[in-house]
């Protein structure tokens, strides 16, 4: 593997004397950032602190200011991503009301934030270094559980209505979340076929919810 060549990026912000809580802040921002772009590039082992800190444009004493080691940067890269996509994924106004209807507005939401690059990057480096990091492998998975108790919800809500049938709500948040963004998009990401339209990407959704619908509504009784 070729170990990425040091690009310097824009200077971190400099100030005469002690930086100020702002500053030290957007300093240790920066030098995240240039990190994940860094990791991405090449891997965390062929990526040094002394590559980070001329690519940051930042002294080796800085660095060491802000992280123990480039493990502890690592993990800062990885909380910082999952916390940048996280985003309420259902709200109330969307926990009753037509199933078939709240299905797709809800997998439209999930599969255009799986698609965003930046979602796909941060999972690209999770699944690269999970072997190396598997606390963060999984608190960054776990981050996916509490959407799909929030989508639980809405299905023990549907059930509760009559609209489908009884059965696991957590298990049946779980294949959802698979069939309308997880698989597919996966599958794209590999394929390097991506949904470019949103037109495109409302058919595909409608249709997966469709069909993961008619698995769990009440079939009508046969008559001989």
């Amino acid at each position: 593997m070729t170990v990425a060549k040091a690009k310097p990026s824009k200077a971190a912000p400099r100030s005469s004397g002690r930086p100020t809580k702002e500053q030290a802040g957007r300093i240790t921002d920066h030098i995240v950032e240039v990190a994940r772009g860094l990791f991405l590039e090449s891997s965390f082992e062929a990526i040094s602190v002394d590559l980070i800190a001329a690519t940051a444009r930042i002294s080796k004493q800085t660095f060491y200011a802000r992280f123990a080691s480039k493990e502890a940067l690592y993990a800062a890269v990885i909380r910082k991503g999952t916390n940048d996509l996280l985003k309420p994924a259902v709200t109330d106004s969307n926990r009753d009301g037509p199933i078939e209807a709240t299905l797709v507005k809800l997998g439209l939401e999930l599969s255009k934030r799986a698609l965003a690059p930046a979602a796909i990057a941060l999972e690209r480096l999770v699944m690269a270094e999970a072997h190396q990091f598997p606390e963060l492998a999984s608190a960054y998975h776990g981050t996916g559980l509490h959407v799909r108790e929030q989508i639980a919800g809405i299905f023990t809500n549907a059930m509760r209505d009559g609209q489908i049938r009884s059965g696991d709500a957590s298990f049946i948040a779980e294949q959802f979340v698979y069939a309308v963004a997880d698989g597919p998009v996966r599958a794209m990401v590999l394929s390097g076929k991506i949904v470019k339209s949103e037109k495109e990407l409302r058919e595909r959704v409608t249709a997966a919810v469709r069909l993961f619908l008619d698995g769990c509504r009440d079939r009508p009784a046969r008559h001989s």
